[in-house]
């Protein structure tokens, strides 16, 4: 029998959605045991202690299918998603007008 603990998320950055529209970031920093990850969220002046976050609380989704949390190899590709996430939408322009020949 093989004991051996599958360990994909350590060292992985992310974002988590919360219920007011908001989000966090952060990153995982290592298993604590099987199915659990010590996290720390980042803070805005000083780090965080770090938090026990179970796999389960990391596939919650909202009612409609989204998931809370999404995971990014480097703090590069983070960055990105945050700066897609955060640009304001460009507002389409449509014509109700039918043109005339």
């Amino acid at each position: 029998m093989n004991n051996t603990i599958l360990d994909t998320l350590t060292g992985m950055f992310f974002t988590v959605d919360d219920p007011d529209g908001s989000y966090g970031t952060g990153q995982v920093i290592r298993l604590a045991a099987e199915g659990i990850y010590f996290v720390r969220f980042d803070g805005n002046e000083v780090t965080l202690p770090l938090e026990l976050v179970s796999i389960g609380e990391m596939l919650q989704t909202t009612e409609e299918e989204f998931k809370l949390w999404r995971f990014f190899d480097t703090i590069e590709e983070r960055d990105k998603w945050i700066e897609w996430l955060d640009a304001p939408s460009k507002p389409r322009v449509i014509s109700l007008v039918k043109p005339i020949k």
